[in-house]
């Protein structure tokens, strides 16, 4: 026998988070509509296949929609470029996250001054 309350998942929400998401909608925002909590949404995804993939569709028509409106920024001008700064780089991070990469070689040689040899330094440099 299963313990815990019954789950509210429904197979609908399938299509329904699709078509949520498709209008550049956040998972959260699908949560709230169906009226539960995102981390219910992480339940429902981990429990039914079905229903997780249904969630990268919708995440993958998110980023789509905030290209779009991104693009048509772009083009005819106005709009909030910042809010589709933000969209982007939170719907799409694969493909719009600033990303540096460094990469560090060599030694370092740290020696341990005294007080009086760290003021010593300082007085020379300073001359």
């Amino acid at each position: 026998m299963a313990g815990g309350r019954p789950t509210t998942y429904d197979p609908e929400y399938c299509q329904a988070v699709i078509e949520h998401m498709s209008e550049g909608a956040s998972l959260t925002s699908f949560a709230a509509s169906v009226m539960c909590s995102r981390s219910t949404i992480n339940e429902w995804m981990s429990a039914n296949p079905e229903f997780s993939e249904s969630v990268k569709v919708g995440k993958a028509l998110c980023a789509t929609w905030w290209e779009k409106v991104s693009r048509a920024n772009a083009v005819e001008g106005g709009g909030n470029a910042t809010l589709c700064i933000f969209g982007l780089k939170n719907m799409a991070p694969d493909e719009w996250r600033e990303k540096q990469e460094i990469e560090h070689s060599g030694s370092i040689d740290i020696n341990k001054l005294s007080d009086e040899d760290l003021e010593r330094k300082i007085a020379e440099l300073s001359k």
